[in-house]
């Protein structure tokens, strides 16, 4: 990797000055939350740290410790903190133009084109946003123009952001107390090895195939305008889809004529070990979701489709579509810098071989703890399931996973997610020195609780 893992003066692993956190982040902590709205995430509010820099996959705190980024600041960081390619396009850029609408930019041109090289033939047309969020709101709304139908099918387990619509395609908790939701939008089944631990895979595809005929044969009105699915479900448990199942939803809706989207959003831009997560399956979708990482650490979201279904219906015509900052030129800029870097600084392949080493450690050093039941995943984007009881799968209790955060930050990891299912999703420059460090964090943090 022409990006050095571990640039000059920085740590290559973690290095401590105080307990963490330490009196200075603690003292920016409360003072960011006497001027904040509630509603941060758990994360964040349970480590009470202020971060002040960031150099490959390590970041500095208010108090001088390095910490190690074991979450990619909520899997954005891709490249790793400080990527000078990025820093550099980003302050061009802005000495150039920062903002003009929607008008057409150079910057633009180039960033998409590059983008497009990536991709299979017929996703040849782009709708650029701010975020994921934005992104699964213009699929939304593009598979409601191009088929004229307005009912949509996604998955338990799945998570596709907090907008309204968004909010509406996904599952779980996090909807609480918010409804009512988009009229519309029914769930299915996707096989879930949390479920049904004791069944096969094919069992599960099979099983999870039948239920998604059923719910179209019996609650929806008519032909979905599409499905939606992750190819890898990341919130709702770091699960793998198993590519028979993702096989088996494109001949569903090739049958019925909805449109098949990927959301990206999580596992695109090398996550995975491939460039896209849908390269694993070979299933090609007819629409792509793609946000967080692929921006390099700006904000962006990019729905990317055929021609003749992204220019299709009313939502195609003038204004009708348009954004005030979607695809502005710091975002495009950034984004070309950090895509050009995925593929030539040897990333993607990286997090394939490193990904594997962490996944097999953690499966070694875990294996004899009571309080885990599965460590799974694809590259670097990893599942710790814990658990209170192997047997049952019985989720821990949100007090143990507050713990478990508490406990990698003394340790120097920095983890975001804050459900049973542990996600470690690092920098995709991660060292093996510092994989193995987050192994012997991991299992360190598990044993002492244990204990406790």
């Amino acid at each position: 990797m022409n990006h050095s893992n571990n640039p000059s003066g920085t740590p290559e692993l973690p290095r401590l000055v105080t307990e963490v956190p330490g009196p200075g982040s603690k003292a920016i902590f409360r003072q960011d939350q006497s001027l904040l709205a509630a509603g941060n995430s758990a994360g964040s509010l349970w480590s009470e740290l202020a971060v002040v820099e960031g150099r490959g996959a390590m970041i500095r705190d208010a108090d001088g410790n390095w910490l190690l980024d074991a979450c990619a600041g909520t899997v954005v960081m891709n490249l790793g903190h400080g990527h000078p390619a990025v820093a550099t396009a980003l302050g061009e850029q802005a000495r150039l133009l920062t903002h003009f609408y929607d008008f057409a930019t150079e910057v633009r041109v180039r960033f998409v084109e590059l983008l497009r090289s990536t991709l299979p033939e017929r996703l040849d047309a782009f709708h650029l946003a701010n975020s994921g969020s934005e992104a699964v709101e213009a699929a939304l709304r593009t598979v409601r123009s191009a088929t004229g139908r307005h009912e949509v099918i996604a998955f338990h387990n799945g998570y596709h952001g907090r907008t309204l619509g968004a909010l509406s395609l996904t599952s779980g908790a996090g909807r609480e107390g918010l409804g009512p939701f988009l009229p519309g939008v029914v769930h299915a089944v996707a096989p879930d090895p949390m479920e049904t631990p004791h069944q096969s895979e094919a069992r599960r595809v099979e099983a999870c195939a039948r239920h998604l005929d059923r719910v179209a044969g019996q609650v929806l009105a008519g032909p979905p305008a599409a499905v939606i699915i992750e190819p890898m479900q990341g919130a709702g448990g770091m699960i793998p889809v198993p590519a028979a199942f993702l096989e088996s939803v494109r001949a569903f809706c090739d049958r019925t004529g909805a449109l098949l989207m990927f959301d990206e959003i999580l596992t695109g831009g090398g996550r995975t070990g491939r460039l896209w997560a849908y390269e694993h399956s070979g299933v090609v979708p007819d629409l792509l979701l793609l946000g967080k990482g692929i921006g390099g650490g700006f904000p962006l979201g990019i729905v990317a489709g055929p021609r003749h279904v992204m220019d299709a219906g009313p939502g195609a015509q003038p204004t009708h579509n348009s954004s005030t900052f979607g695809g502005n030129p710091l975002a495009c800029a950034s984004g070309f810098a950090a895509l050009t870097a995925l593929l030539e600084e040897g990333l993607v392949d990286n997090a394939s071989r490193v990904g594997q080493h962490l996944i097999n450690a953690l499966g070694k050093r875990l294996a004899q703890r009571r309080n885990v039941a599965d460590v799974r995943g694809l590259g670097l984007a990893i599942g710790v399931e814990m658990v209170r009881d192997r047997a049952t799968r019985t989720p821990v209790s949100g007090d143990f996973i507050r713990e478990v955060l508490r406990g990698l930050l003394r340790r120097g990891v920095v983890i975001s997610s804050t459900g049973h299912v542990m996600r470690i999703t690092p920098p995709l420059c991660l060292t093996i020195p510092q994989a193995d460090y987050i192994s012997h964090a991991v299992g360190s943090t598990l044993a002492e609780l244990e204990r406790d």
